[in-house]
């Protein structure tokens, strides 16, 4: 509203987005310069302004009633905001998830299709603003399993590395669900914490293994945090469309999406100094995979580090380190590492910046694309 304020009367070439625009009366919008300007979500003092800007060729786009998500939201969640319970009695995100179910992963029909690409746009919008007000080449990825348990021995390494990590001011970044993502976000929130803390933290948990009982599941995590205050920072990127899993309590941010492949091509993206698999089935093997063909290509930019914490899994019971080494071009060959101690891979990181891609002319375009 103070960004809208300071450029009146100039709105041309504007969007508006979830505006209470209701002081503003019919004779200030004849002022307003209206050109090619869109409301979208937002709300007037009576149809009387919205016909008149309608008829000044204004888009509008008005809110959506009845859903349990504002599909107009351009701001990221919190844990304690997802799981704060509503008017029906389940938490926001269960209602979500539920409502998600109810009209169709994959066959919503046009207008529920639209609120979700809505929604998801202002997430990415969301995303890109926490990027600004970090440093982007500190964004380290952790991807792995989410059934894996807290009891895991990986569970606590991978806890462990993200919480070196943190301390040496790398920024976490995960899929925001159980397992392996939850002990990314937890060892960066135990990151100023002391061992014994972190270690009885992880004793607490232990308690209630996975998520089987959400519920429980969930009130352990809170009991963490309450016992122990305020963490470090971290981000959780996890889906809907796998919403039968928990959002974690330890990434204090959550930029929560419909359409997975968004978020899992935004996920190995995001990663920009290093990406770092904790062992994980399926998605965490298609990970490895998106993010292999995005270094072979360039696709970002440049090549990052790709780290494979598991030197049995990733080596022995399935070979997936040595294919791609076989896959890795000379870009970024020297920018693989696997093993099973967090600091000599917080020494690998350290050393091992991203290579940027050499600029190649696009003959298509006739220039040189400024990466």
């Amino acid at each position: 509203m103070d960004r809208l304020k300071k450029a009146w009367p100039d709105l041309g070439s504007s969007v508006l987005i979830d505006l209470h625009l209701e002081e503003f009366k019919p004779a200030q919008w004849r002022e307003a310069k209206i050109d090619n300007t869109f409301f979208l979500g937002c709300h007037f003092d009576g149809f009387e302004s919205q016909a008149l800007l309608a008829q000044r060729d204004a888009a509008i786009l008005p809110p959506f009633k009845g859903l349990p998500y504002d599909p107009f939201r351009y701001q990221l969640y919190t844990p304690d905001e997802l799981f704060k319970e509503t008017a029906s009695g389940v938490s926001l995100d269960q209602a979500i998830y539920c409502d998600y179910i109810a009209k169709g992963r994959l066959t919503a029909d046009l207008i529920e299709a639209l609120c979700r690409r809505i929604h998801d746009d202002g997430i990415d919008d969301a995303l890109e603003g926490l990027r600004r007000k970090k440093d982007p080449e500190k964004f380290v990825g952790f991807m792995g399993g989410s059934s894996n348990k807290r009891s895991d021995p990986f569970y606590k390494k991978t806890a462990q590395l993200a919480r070196l990590l943190t301390r040496e001011e790398y920024f976490v970044v995960s899929g925001g669900g159980p397992g392996m993502m939850e002990a990314a976000n937890l060892g960066a929130y135990f990151a100023k914490h002391t061992d014994d803390e972190f270690d009885a933290a992880i004793k607490t948990l232990k308690e209630v293994d996975d998520y089987s009982d959400i519920e429980k599941w969930i009130a352990k995590a809170r009991e963490v945090k309450s016992k122990f205050g305020k963490g470090c920072e971290s981000l959780g990127i996890p889906t809907w469309f796998y919403g039968f899993e928990p959002t974690n309590m330890f990434a204090t941010h959550v930029a929560k999406y419909f359409d997975n492949s968004i978020r899992e091509g935004g996920l190995v993206q995001i990663g920009r100094r290093a990406v770092i698999f904790a062992p994980g089935s399926a998605g965490t093997r298609q990970e490895i995979f998106m993010d292999a063909a995005q270094n072979h290509y360039g696709t970002t930019g440049q090549y990052t580090p790709m780290i494979f914490l598991g030197l049995r899994q990733y080596a022995v019971d399935t070979p997936v380190y040595p294919l791609i080494q076989w896959l890795a071009t000379t870009n970024y060959k020297d920018l693989l590492l696997i093993g099973d101690d967090p600091e000599e891979i917080v020494k690998f990181i350290r050393t091992h910046p991203p290579v940027p891609k050499p600029p190649k002319k696009d003959d298509r375009c006739g220039f040189i694309p400024k990466e």
